[in-house]
Order: structure tokens, then sequence, then C-alpha cells
């Protein structure tokens, strides 16, 4: 059935669409009100549904229409002004002769593959798609893809924080760059953590408007998304131990500082005391300067003193 023949939809709008003999994809970036009205018109989704592709981003989840399924997915996205990552949602609205798209922001792996075959005036590629849910496997595949080279520019970030550490322990910036790596972690832990429950759930329900696809059309995607989610794990157990390392590195020289700190008091203070005693056995306290032998005789416990302790320390291993 082509797109504009099914009766409860409306003359698309403003909307962007790209037609083939038996279905229709229409992508939207940046979904505000008004294109939820001109989805409400053209293809009569639940207001439910409608309100959820607008901000602010909701969680992941799948959910099964009379006419259509909806699910939303999140995805990682790398800013490379604040080098962090953060989430956006993508939409999928799944029916028996459509599938409609939609991104918070505009996210390059949908708009790009959609606007590539959008100026294709033949849609060839689009046209070899037999169904919307065979689409639908190619969007979430370029998806993970994309997630990819950014899992291994966190490792190589981790590769380069765990060779600084060790060198570079009493550096601010060292510090600031593990918490962030830390952070990219867990944001992207975060937007994938429903993904394989999500699309598990969805190849079971493929078979409503598409009996003819094979269950295990989606297996591929489960499978990778499987495989990431280790990747993150371990990703996280590796820098929460080189954040652990960095703790103790840093404790250790603070020790270190402090003990050096402590003895050097401590010869302080003795030198005091030793001075203080000094005047106190002697009439004036020019006489030490004066009398040569006076000063002999206290510089020499003075030394004698300061060695001692020296030694004492040394042999409890305090230094």
């Amino acid at each position: 059935m082509a797109f504009d023949d099914r009766p409860y939809m409306a003359k698309m709008n403003t909307l962007k669409e790209i037609k083939t003999a038996n279905w229709s994809w229409v992508h939207i970036n940046h979904p505000t009100e008004l294109e939820a009205k001109q989805l409400a018109r053209s293809f009569n989704f639940h207001e439910l549904d409608l309100k959820d592709v607008l901000p602010p981003i909701q969680r992941p989840k799948l959910v099964d229409r009379e006419q259509y399924l909806f699910m939303i997915l999140l995805y990682p996205i790398y800013d490379r002004t604040t080098r962090k990552i953060h989430p956006v949602e993508i939409d999928f609205f799944i029916g028996k002769d459509f599938l409609v798209t939609g991104s918070s922001e505009l996210f390059s792996p949908v708009a790009d593959f959609f606007n590539k075959h959008k100026k294709d005036t033949a849609i060839k590629t689009v046209n070899n798609f037999v169904s919307p849910i065979e689409l639908l496997y190619e969007i979430l595949k370029r998806l993970e893809y994309y997630c990819l080279p950014m899992s291994i520019h966190i490792s190589n970030d981790i590769d380069y924080i765990e060779n600084a550490v060790f060198s570079k322990t009493d550096k601010a910036e060292t510090i600031n760059e593990v918490l962030r790596i830390k952070t990219n972690i867990v944001n992207f832990r975060k937007t994938m953590n429903r993904h394989t429950r999500v699309i598990q759930h969805l190849s079971g329900k493929v078979g409503k408007f598409f009996p003819d696809i094979s269950h295990d059309i989606l297996k591929g995607i489960v499978e990778d998304t499987e495989d990431l989610w280790m990747m993150l794990e371990n990703y996280q157990d590796t820098i929460e131990a080189i954040q652990d390392s960095q703790l103790a590195l840093l404790n250790y020289r603070s020790n270190k500082i402090m003990e050096i700190f402590t003895i050097f008091t401590t010869i302080i203070f003795a030198s005091e005391l030793i001075i203080s005693l000094a005047l106190l056995a002697f009439d004036s306290s020019f006489s030490i300067l004066i009398d040569p032998l006076k000063f002999i005789s206290f510089s020499s416990i003075w030394l004698v003193v300061i060695l001692w302790m020296l030694v004492f320390f040394r042999k409890r291993r305090w230094m």
C-alpha cells in the first residue's frame, strides 16, 4: 500500500519524507509541537507518544500500539568543545507501511543517511529495503557503528592517562582528565543501559506487522550492543583502578611530604630547645659568641643531638 493511500493520513505539511512503492520514511530533527501536530494529523499517533518525542529526553522504551510500535533509544554524542559525552534521543514510529524517525538534535548518522537518499531522486538504495523493518535494521546498525569509534577513543584516553598518572601525579590536569574520562564512561553506559532489552522486546514484536520477516533480523544488533556494553564495563573497571592508583600515589606523596615536614619541624624544635638551655646555662646570651670555648661546646652539643636524631629516624625508617 502506498503512503498516500492510507485512510487515516492527511497531506504531509512540512514533514520531509521519502516514498517508495509500498512504504515511506519520515525523519524529523529537533521535533517541536508543530511537527507533533502534523504527525498527529498524518499518522494518528497516540498523544502520549507524541508528547514523548518533545523535550526533555525520555528513557528508552518500546510501546506496542494497535497500528504501530513506538520505540525510544538513547545514543551517545561527543562534544568536541567540552570533550564530554551526552545522550541524544532517537524516536521510532514503526508501522506496516511507514517508518518515522526523530532525534532530539541534529544527529548525523540518521540525518546524513536520510538526506543522502532524499537527494537521490530515484531513491535506489531505500527501494532495496523490502519493508520499514529492514530500513530500521540498517539505521540501528549505523548507530551502533557510530558508537564504536567513540569507544575506541575512550580506550585511547585510558591508555594515555594510565601512563600520565605515574609521571604526573601532582598535576591537577591529570586528576581532571581522569574524572572527565570516568564521567564520559558513565554517560556512555547510561545511554546504552536498556538497549539490549528494548531491541530484544522489539524483535519479539516484529511478527505483528511483518509476518514474513524473520524474528532474528535484529539479532545482530543485540549482539553488537552486548559486545559494546561489555567493553564499557571493562573501561569502567579500568578507569576506576587507575583512579584508585592515582589516589594511592597522591596519598603516598602527601605522606612523604608530611613525613619530611615533621622531621624538619622536630629538628627545629630540638635546636630551639638546645639554644634555650644554653642561654639558661650561661649568664649572657652574647657570652657564647664571645668565648670560643663556649661556642665550640655549644655547637658540638647541637651537632651531636641533630646527628643522633637523624640516625634514630633512619634506623626507624622514618626517612
